[in-house]
């Protein structure tokens, strides 16, 4: 009886360490690929260029898990926050990693970038001296190297629609694109202004110079148009091919209304920043068009693809006049005599 209840007991001893082996093989096969990602045993060797800007910093461990560096998002999280901190914030620029490292292996490398990049945001309505004042601020290069690499040669056949270029204090004024750019540590002014002239290639596509040429346009004056009506409009999408529409009624029709001028506050600005700047009168007036008939000399800063657009394809209306109050909210008149009343009525 007691030889029994011995080997009972016996038996459930090894039916319970078996059990236990067993689970912790489970655990094994289930964990294995987490903990062999944590310490980079038996990965795959494969080098991966990851960079980090402003869009992706709070995503990082789910940008590596995408790319193949790690297999669970909240494991490196987790660890990371438990080696650097809930507070830690990942710092701007490219890494030289592999799937292969373990996460302690990844925590020292992403704390010293391979190469710095920078997030440059130029906002719309910038004219190209704004830009280089810019980059200088954001230590991306000079102003006085990306005024300069404004004179260089760039190989797009658009930049040929401009036919005046010695009358041009910024040759590539309008050209700029407005947007965000990543620019590499070492990059020249020359390739950041590349760059831009890259992104507004992109938007000039075959649809838009078709559209140019059945309107009788070059692009040259569509980006000089769109750059008053991006001033004009304050920047505000919906009142762009509004505005647009009058000052193409003023030019195409200068009798109507008597507006043989386009009258743009912006350029005279522009006009008067270039004096300012020492250039002669023949090529700052010939910005201003209160003094000036016609289109201005060229661009007076970098218009968004919504302004390009309404530019393209202005709204239909017979208004000649318009001005925008404290609220910004925009009245549109056929006649001086309106718009002055207008003005007067809501205190302009």
């Amino acid at each position: 009886m007691f030889e029994k209840k011995k080997n009972k007991t016996k038996k459930s001893k090894i039916i319970i360490i078996v059990v236990i082996l067993l689970a912790l093989m489970a655990a094994f096969l289930v964990y294995r690929p987490y903990l062999f990602d944590k310490y980079g045993i038996a990965q795959e060797d494969k080098a991966v260029t990851f960079k980090i800007n402003d869009d992706n910093k709070n995503d990082v461990p789910y940008c590596l898990y995408q790319e193949g560096v790690i297999t669970s998002v909240n494991l490196f999280k987790n660890y990371m926050q438990q080696e650097n901190g809930s507070t830690y914030e990942y710092q701007s620029g490219i890494y030289n990693l592999n799937a292969n490292m373990s996460y302690k292996e990844l925590a020292q490398k992403l704390k010293h970038p391979d190469k710095t990049n920078l997030s440059v945001t130029i906002p719309e309505g910038k004219n190209a001296y704004q830009i280089a004042e810019i980059l200088e601020k954001s230590g991306a290069c000079t102003a006085k190297d990306f005024i300069a690499a404004l004179g260089d040669n760039y190989d797009y056949n658009f930049l040929s629609s401009i036919d005046n270029a010695d009358k041009r204090p910024y040759r590539l004024e309008g050209y700029l694109f407005p947007a965000t750019y990543e620019i590499d540590d070492g990059t020249s002014a020359h390739d950041i202004v590349d760059m831009m002239l890259q992104a507004t290639g992109l938007r000039l596509d075959e649809s838009f110079r078709a559209q140019c040429e059945q309107k009788n346009l070059s692009i040259d004056d569509v980006l000089t148009m769109a750059s008053i009506i991006e001033k004009e409009s304050g920047g505000t999408p919906a009142e762009m091919s509004k505005v647009s529409a009058v000052f193409w009624n003023r030019l195409n029709h200068p009798e109507a209304q008597n507006t043989p001028t386009l009258g743009s506050d912006p350029t005279v600005h522009y006009a008067d920043m270039l004096e300012e700047q020492g250039y002669p009168e023949s090529i700052w007036k010939a910005y201003s068009t209160y003094s000036c008939t016609g289109l201005p000399t060229g661009p007076i800063c970098s218009p968004s693809e919504s302004a390009m657009e309404a530019a393209l394809n202005p709204d239909s209306h017979k208004y000649y006049f318009f001005f925008s109050d404290k609220f910004e909210k925009f009245y549109y008149f056929e006649t001086y005599e309106q718009f002055m009343q207008g003005r007067k009525e809501k205190g302009v």
